[in-house]
């Protein structure tokens, strides 16, 4: 390292500085001070178009899947596929199925199911007969019918109530007049 050092200083006491050296040094420092900002410049510019062409790609690839997008729906089986997905449209005779809820709920009751049906004995039909007659022969005022059917009876003459299996009277002579 002594080497090094000694072999250094005897290079720079061997150096001889003139005016001429000193107006080169001079120069080229004044030629790099000028030179600086046009450089600047020009490198910000640089980096200004490159981002410029990375928005402009980017743009492009946006036109690219916008078209195969609006190619997509030029074509009626996409649009099929769309109806049913977006829309729940099914074709005549298709049954569509929706899973509300995929998970499993734990069953509340132990009970076992019977695998046989069961038949409920109700006269439905005799029921809404009598419900409609009941309402358009009734002589109740508006007031007890608004009421909770705590009023006027709701059995037409000569039906029978599927309640009870009482027939109603046919005789307008024998009925009770509400007051």
């Amino acid at each position: 390292m002594r080497r090094w050092a000694g072999d250094l200083s005897a290079w720079a006491s061997s150096l001889r500085f003139s005016g001429f050296t000193a107006l080169v040094v001079v120069l080229v420092l004044a030629g790099a001070i000028i030179v600086s900002p046009t450089l600047s410049t020009f490198v910000q510019q640089r980096r200004e178009i490159a981002e410029l062409r990375e928005s402009v790609r980017q743009h492009q690839e946006a036109v690219t899947e916008i078209d195969a997008e609006r190619a997509k729906w030029k074509d009626p089986v996409y649009i099929r596929s769309q109806a049913r997905d977006r829309l729940f449209y099914v074709m005549p005779g298709e049954t569509q199925l929706n899973v509300i809820d995929d998970i499993v709920m734990p069953s509340d009751a132990e009970e076992e199911t019977n695998a046989e049906l069961t038949r409920i004995e109700s006269a439905w039909a005799r029921g809404l007969a009598a419900s409609f007659l009941g309402a358009g022969l009734t002589d109740a005022p508006p007031e007890e019918l608004a009421g909770d059917g705590g009023g006027a009876s709701s059995e037409a003459p000569g039906v029978e109530d599927p309640a009870t299996g009482d027939s109603a009277p046919t005789d307008p002579a024998t009925e009770e007049t509400q007051p």
